[in-house]
């Protein structure tokens, strides 16, 4: 019997729903309200913010997040400044390439929806017609850098020194490439405690920057297997899809066969997609999410200009194409996707941006319920804000498969999904054992937790807090 999409199209909460030329997207609570707010950018025209208001989604951006004057592409969020609310990287892109690109802005986030641009016009900028952004604790010291990933320009990856000066470190650690910068993942793949960067790339092959701690990484692409030279690469995505405890990668590629690199046992990755799944398509975002629940990583590709496309794992290794439904969105320009639980009822919606060669208006696509179980486990920083490139494992009861889950600063392509760690626990009514791995080390685990309810999970002092 096919599988039918539990999405529905509720595009009609969103206020207002211009028809524009839109791309980058996130989930992400800017407000610390308790939900996330949508953030999306615009090439023409103002950004939009839409918070949950009585029922409808309303746009709240001030002025400088709308950041009218400038074309926006691409957006992640994080605390870079350490005062408990996730900043915003705009990546502004109005050109193909660099490097007289609209400058980006980095927005501190000062709370009450209040922010200063900490970019400038000296060597802490970037002009680079950037693709992608992604935040990363790549020294696992607890607080991120922002790592952007530009077009036929150096990469840049900005940091907060000591003493709270913003600088460009890429070029000191061999991480300003210059290729055809499309997307970018930062997560731990071979359980180090250090999290490794991936960046996927058109015109050229990928990179793979594995971390060797103390400032140093080996790119290492074409050993582990995931290069694909001949490809032009678009979203990419980490899950364990197989729950085997490692990390697998999969890649969009633009018009060209769509990759699920599964990682061996040897830490090599091999590409295990098969028809219809690598069928070519005019790929955007590709999101990994567990969209009914059930415990097992799904997959959705965004495209532009043909229908979306949903796959469900069948957790043995058969991910089946899941019946033309509002999802699919046929006469959609796609241009990006984010996901989380913007109503609050424990299931993943779906928000995907319109544009480009076609302006149009927005899509949100809620989730339908079935009855399954979940968690929602909140990684909060010290001071309050979303712990990214925290991991996350549960174990469901009478389950030995770990599900895995890190906190996101930025994946897909030019998005962001929302920084919480959501699991499906299918029929189990909670979960045996869940451990939390801050990104800079530190370790806590809950034993015998009751599921269908949200967790902040945060260092507090020597010890932890857990609260609902």
């Amino acid at each position: 019997m096919p599988l039918t999409s539990p999405f529905r199209d509720a595009s009609d909460l969103l206020h207002p729903n211009p028809a524009d030329s839109t791309y980058g997207c996130a989930m992400v609570d800017l407000e610390r309200s308790g939900r996330p707010q949508i953030l999306v950018v615009t090439v023409a025209g103002p950004n939009h913010l839409y918070r949950w208001e009585a029922g409808r989604l309303v746009d709240v951006a001030p002025p400088i997040l709308q950041d009218s004057e400038n074309s926006g592409i691409g957006v992640a969020c994080a605390d870079l400044t350490g005062n408990g609310f996730p900043d915003i990287y705009l990546l502004n892109t109005s050109a193909f390439l660099g490097p007289d690109s609209d400058p980006d802005l980095l927005l501190a986030n000062e709370g009450g929806l209040r922010f200063r641009n900490l970019l400038g016009r000296g060597s802490v900028n970037n002009f680079g017609a950037g693709r992608s952004v992604v935040w990363w604790d790549f020294g696992g010291v607890g607080r991120p850098g922002v790592y952007v990933c530009n077009y036929a320009e150096p990469c840049r990856l900005f940091a907060m020194l000591t003493g709270g000066r913003l600088a460009n470190v890429a070029p000191e650690m061999g991480l300003n490439q210059i290729t055809g910068g499309r997307s970018a993942v930062a997560a731990d793949f071979f359980d180090t405690g250090r999290l490794d960067l991936f960046t996927a790339n058109e015109n050229d092959r990928n990179r793979f920057f594995r971390n060797l701690g103390s400032g140093r990484f080996q790119e290492c692409a074409v050993e582990l297997g995931v290069h694909d030279p001949r490809e032009h690469a678009r979203g990419v995505a980490v899950g364990d899809l197989d729950r085997d405890g490692r990390l697998d990668l999969v890649c969009a590629n633009w018009e060209g066969p769509h990759r699920i690199f599964m990682q061996q046992a040897d830490g090599r990755f091999r590409d295990m997609a098969r028809p219809p799944f690598s069928r070519p398509s005019r790929a955007r975002t590709v999101i990994v999410f567990d969209y009914d629940n059930d415990g097992w990583d799904d997959i959705f590709i965004n495209n532009i200009g043909e229908p979306n496309r949903l796959f469900h794992n069948n957790g043995d290794g058969i991910f089946e194409e899941v019946e033309a439904g509002d999802h699919s969105l046929p006469d959609g320009f796609g241009t990006g996707a984010t996901v989380g639980d913007i109503d609050g009822d424990g299931f993943l919606d779906l928000f995907v941006s319109h544009g480009e060669s076609v302006p149009m208006p927005n899509a949100l696509l809620r989730n339908t319920p079935n009855g399954n179980h979940w968690l929602r486990v909140h990684v909060r920083t010290e001071a309050g804000a979303p712990a990214v490139g925290a991991r996350v494992r549960v174990w469901p009861e009478g389950d030995d498969r770990p599900i895995t889950r890190f906190i996101d600063g930025g994946s897909g392509y030019l998005c962001q999904m929302e920084p919480v760690a959501h699991v499906g626990l299918g029929r189990a009514a909670g979960a045996a054992r869940i451990e939390v791995r801050l990104s800079d080390g530190r370790v806590h685990e809950l034993r015998d937790v009751e599921g269908d309810r949200n967790l902040i999970v945060q260092p507090e002092g020597e010890g932890w807090r857990v609260a609902e």
